[in-house]
């Protein structure tokens, strides 16, 4: 009884529900169903399982026709979430991106959409308003470079983190 449902058999090598791979479209769909991605993600993560780079472009293919796929809108996107949040400037947002297999034009358009609406001062006093948390208690000299380091790694220029540290820690201003 337990052969016919199935349940209760080893499966050999042979066995077809072992051996068969999974469609690469449906794998290719699982993967944009967690998170939007680009076409470079999709394109790695069908290789890594193995798949053949004509069946790889094949899907991508169907995934762009059928608008799963556009670097451009991710892009857009992106740069929109990350940057309205404070998480990073135009600098680490175009590193990210590059990192994603974006192409430079989609990037550079991505990030002259973000100029009109972002406020670098403003989005970097937000970023230290929450590092500041984990700050407090630290000596003026000690809390002003790990909020000048913070603001750096993401990508934050020269005069605006200056600016913020001035702005936020006591005794900036004797940072020159």
């Amino acid at each position: 009884m337990a052969d016919e449902a199935g349940r209760g058999r080893r499966r050999t090598a042979g066995d077809p529900a072992k051996t068969a791979r999974s469609d690469p479209w449906q794998l290719a769909l699982k993967h944009i169903a967690v998170r939007a991605r680009t076409v470079h993600e999709v394109r790695r993560a069908l290789a890594r399982r193995g798949y053949a780079r004509p069946v790889v472009a094949a899907v991508i293919e169907r995934l762009r026709a059928a608008r799963y796929l556009d670097d451009a809108d991710f892009a857009r996107t992106w740069v929109s979430t990350r940057a309205r949040r404070g998480v990073a400037a135009p600098a680490r947002l175009a590193r990210e991106l590059r990192g994603k297999g974006i192409a430079e034009a989609e990037i550079a358009a991505a990030l002259r959409n973000l100029d009109e609406a972002w406020d670098p001062a403003e989005a970097a006093g937000q970023a230290a308003q929450r590092k500041l948390k984990s700050l407090q208690g630290l000596p003026a000299a000690v809390a002003r470079r790990r909020l000048a380091a913070f603001l750096d790694r993401r990508g934050f220029t020269a005069d605006v983190i200056l600016a913020t540290c001035r702005r936020f820690v006591a005794g900036a201003d004797a940072w020159e």
